[in-house]
């Protein structure tokens, strides 16, 4: 029917009397009509989604899907002449196979919206206009478009998969964390022997659980917590280990791997530590573990496997190993990115991809192998020592499932095999009493194990599994028998008893810090900005907000010594935590 009311238009309107060529008079309104589907599904995906599926779901299938329509609707309803509608179409195509080509597959997440969304309000604006003037606006549209996407540059991704750009002229990455300002203090620190109370000596805390006791502050941030100093870092997603008066991280700047000492009061450069390594994904330029202070040595893990302990105080190299060696793997797509744990005498830290190797464990004094275990399978965790039925144990959740070993030996404990289906395991696991908690994000969810264990024999049996509680790289605290973490990108509480989620709150990403004696969550989101979020189970609710560094943050907060350590890929900050009256 359409089709002939078509030709019945157009027949009509070829018999005027002038002779005249008929003016040519789309049909626009189902192109719009499109549009506002999309912004319509785009705002449900944006207002409830949580997880990286549903961040892929508003990112490529809605604007897909809408493309595709608005193909449809070209070629079959527009009324525009036939050979345009094939001419045109075939423009578009080859145009976004050349951005594709050119510039990868992510750009088309900008590219495609951009395009159709431009080309269907342009054809509206324009429908009165005489169609040589509209066919020539739409082409130079389109091929501005095209210029203007080649002449970007995806860099990495950024929160919710969207894709970072920059125009491809200005410096890459690598470039801009190679301009930053030499380090070249060659001071000593003043440091204690051990870590005290109020300091934070590693990967999450004392314990790596993220929780802070002892610490009570204002929460009002009428007016923000007072910067103390603010310095350009080394691109890398480490966070701060804070002891004394001194801040320990590690960066890259250019070819290196650098792990940096600062004064804690002032962010002064005090030593640094220069190790020849490179490593880049497509999350990011940069290491990811966070060193590891003890008895006045740092432990630190490299993203193409360099282990090292060094004298605090100095940053001299005191041993150095390679777990590409030591564990026969190689390097993992996300880099190695354990945080090393100390245990006694022993450094532990997860390798991955090594049938017997996954985990590693080296004599603190001499760094030689002291021991080898775990099955072969892709690890982003870092170890974690829990008591589970009474037995400590080094527990790994990893793309395997769920492994565990004896600290001295690396004797195998619990065994539970649970295969990541497509992202990676990346959150911390969470035990209570002989139950442990193990998070998956993307169609998987978080399930909730009972270990058991008798006659030497390890058995582990599911309670619960809820796919309304899927965390991926947000790490979560525990307290008073619900979790406090993230469904994907949003805060989230969760009944650990029955896996129900309690509520679901601000699309946050980022990390947090529990801080124990306010009953408070400390979050740096993945836009720079740090909030306070009551735990309670009852509802959510934000009392503070200010803003604290700008670009991509994945890296976790610290609190020590009255001040808040914050830092991304790009700059450092410290501020003082206003005192409570």
């Amino acid at each position: 029917m359409s089709s002939q009311t078509d030709k019945d238009e157009i027949a009509t309107a070829n018999t005027t009397p002038s002779g005249q060529k008929p003016a040519i008079r789309l049909r626009v309104w189902p192109a719009l009509v499109i549009l506002l589907l999309q912004f319509i599904a785009s705002q449900i995906v944006s207002a409830f989604g949580s997880t990286n599926i549903h961040s892929a779901i508003g990112l490529a299938v809605v604007p897909i899907s809408a493309a595709v329509l608005l193909a449809l609707w070209w070629l079959a309803l527009s009324r525009a002449p036939i050979l345009d509608r094939i001419l045109g179409l075939l423009l578009l195509a080859v145009t976004i196979w050349c951005v594709k080509y050119s510039r990868g597959t992510m750009l088309l997440t900008f590219a495609v919206p951009a395009m159709t969304t431009g080309l269907v309000l342009i054809l509206a604006l324009t429908s009165r206009l005489r169609w040589a003037v509209v066919r020539w606006v739409t082409v130079a549209y389109v091929l501005g478009c095209a210029g203007v996407f080649v002449s970007l540059r995806v860099d990495e991704i950024g929160s919710g998969l969207a894709p970072v750009v920059s125009w491809r002229w200005s410096p890459t990455e690598v470039e801009s964390s190679a301009a930053i300002p030499v380090l070249k203090a060659n001071r000593t620190a003043v440091l204690p022997a051990q870590a005290g109370p109020a300091d934070w000596p590693g990967f999450r805390g004392p314990a790596r659980d993220g929780i802070l006791p002892g610490t009570r502050f204002s929460t009002d941030w009428s007016t923000a917590p007072r910067e103390l100093w603010r310095k350009p870092i080394g691109s890398g997603w480490s966070s701060f280990t804070a002891v004394g008066d001194y801040v320990f991280t590690q960066e890259q700047r250019g070819t290196e791997e650098l792990v940096t000492c600062y004064e804690a009061a002032t962010g002064a450069d005090v030593w640094v530590n220069r190790t020849p390594a490179e490593f880049k994904d497509d999350m990011g330029l940069g290491p990811r573990a966070t060193p590891t202070f003890s008895d006045g040595k740092l432990y630190t893990q490299g993203c193409t496997g360099v282990l090292q302990c060094l004298d605090a105080a100095t940053g001299n190299t005191l041993w150095k190993r390679d777990l590409t060696k030591d564990a026969g793997a190689r390097v993992p797509g996300y880099g190695f990115s354990s945080s090393p744990l100390i245990l006694g005498g022993l450094v532990i830290t997860f390798a991955g991809r090594s049938e017997g190797k996954s985990a590693v464990a080296y004599d603190r004094a001499t760094g030689e192998v002291a021991w080898r275990a775990g099955h072969n399978t892709a690890v982003y965790t870092s170890p974690q020592l829990f008591v589970i039925a009474g037995v400590p144990q080094v527990l790994m959740v990893c793309d395997y499932g769920l492994q565990s070993f004896v600290p001295e030996t690396g004797a195998p404990l619990i065994d539970y095999p649970w295969e990541a289906e497509i992202n990676p395991r990346c959150v911390q696991p969470v035990v209570a009493d002989d139950r442990v908690m193990v998070g998956t994000t993307g169609f998987m969810s978080a399930r909730m194990l009972h270990v058991q264990h008798s006659d030497a024999a390890w058995t582990v049996k599911e309670e619960w599994t809820s796919k309304k509680f899927r965390p991926y790289f947000n790490d979560g605290v525990l307290y008073k028998g619900f979790y406090y973490g993230f469904d994907g990108e949003r805060l989230a509480c969760v009944d650990i008893k029955t896996g129900e989620r309690r509520w679901e709150g601000k699309r946050y990403g980022g990390q947090l810090v529990f801080l124990a004696d306010m009953e408070m969550l400390l979050v740096l989101d993945d836009a720079g900005d740090v909030a306070l979020v009551p735990v309670t189970p009852e509802r959510f609710s934000e009392t503070a907000r200010f803003k604290a560094i700008s670009g991509k943050t994945w890296n976790h907060p610290t609190i020590a010594h009255g001040r808040l350590f914050v830092r991304n890929a790009a700059e450092a900050a410290c501020f003082e935590l206003p005192v409570l009256k």
